[in-house]
């Protein structure tokens, strides 16, 4: 219960501010021409908001998802199932545990949104993106990344989970005086840019396999401007996600325990 609802909450928040966003990287990272280009490309072509449906439709299934492995492995591996009392060592390892394991049941949610998210397809909505996809390329065809999902998520959120500890009891003990919130929103947020960078190689990887574009040759071969390209405003729309996780994550756990106090 704890994370369906904390998981829906962060979905509500996060989504309408990063779907254009995701768009436009979607956009950057499989034609090359730049974040400010495709951004107004789509705002001209009334596409920032195509993915809207699929994402939100996804969005609360992928957090429930992410949150209720989250805190099994913060029950599982933080001492005393509390994430404040867990090491930087400790913390890494729960984010790389939690981005491996939900990949399976979350890619076909993001195979749909990120089809969506470029007009190229010629999808006119998000059930027929699934129908066209079935007929045209099967039923694997909602797995395609995966493997590339698997080490960019683990890593990920490996740097997200593990920068956010390392900042957090950074910020603690540098003296300044923050309250809990805003102190977990800027741990939160360097984590995000830690997580972003390490794993962004397979982000590009993923997004080569699912829209059908030669990862050497189109973006290895071209150097590390084009490797890189939407990275920085993906590192911001991380950021965000990092901050809302950052802030959610100490009331989940109490809201959590409260529950089972309860019991």
């Amino acid at each position: 219960m704890a994370s369906a609802i904390g998981g829906s909450i962060h979905a509500i928040i996060e989504q309408p501010i990063a779907t254009p966003i995701e768009a436009s990287i979607t956009q950057t990272q499989v034609n090359g021409k730049g974040f400010a280009w495709n951004f107004k490309d789509l705002l001209a072509r009334g596409a920032l908001y195509r993915s809207l449906p699929a994402a939100l439709g996804g969005a609360v299934p992928k957090a429930v998802i992410h949150y209720s492995i989250l805190n099994l492995y913060i029950n599982t591996f933080a001492p005393h199932g509390d994430m404040s009392k867990a090491d930087g060592k400790t913390a890494t390892m729960i984010g790389m545990a939690t981005g491996a394991s939900e990949v399976v049941l979350v890619n076909p949610i993001n195979f749909v949104k990120f089809r969506m998210q470029r007009p190229e397809w010629g999808y006119s909505g998000t059930l027929d993106a699934v129908q066209t996809i079935y007929r045209t390329e099967g039923v694997r065809a909602f797995w395609k990344g995966t493997g590339a999902i698997f080490f960019r998520n683990t890593i990920c959120n490996g740097g997200m989970v593990g920068g956010y500890k390392f900042a957090e009891r950074a910020i603690a003990s540098s003296g300044l005086d923050l309250a809990d919130g805003p102190r977990h929103m800027m741990a939160g947020a360097c984590g995000g840019i830690v997580g972003s960078f390490v794993s962004y190689p397979m982000e590009m990887l993923r997004a080569a396999r699912q829209h059908h574009v030669p990862f050497w040759e189109e973006m290895v071969a071209k150097g590390p401007s084009r490797l890189l390209a939407g990275w920085a405003p993906g590192a911001a729309r991380l950021v965000v996600t990092s901050a809302i996780m950052g802030s959610i994550i100490p009331h989940l756990k109490k809201f959590s325990n409260a529950l089972v106090m309860g019991e």
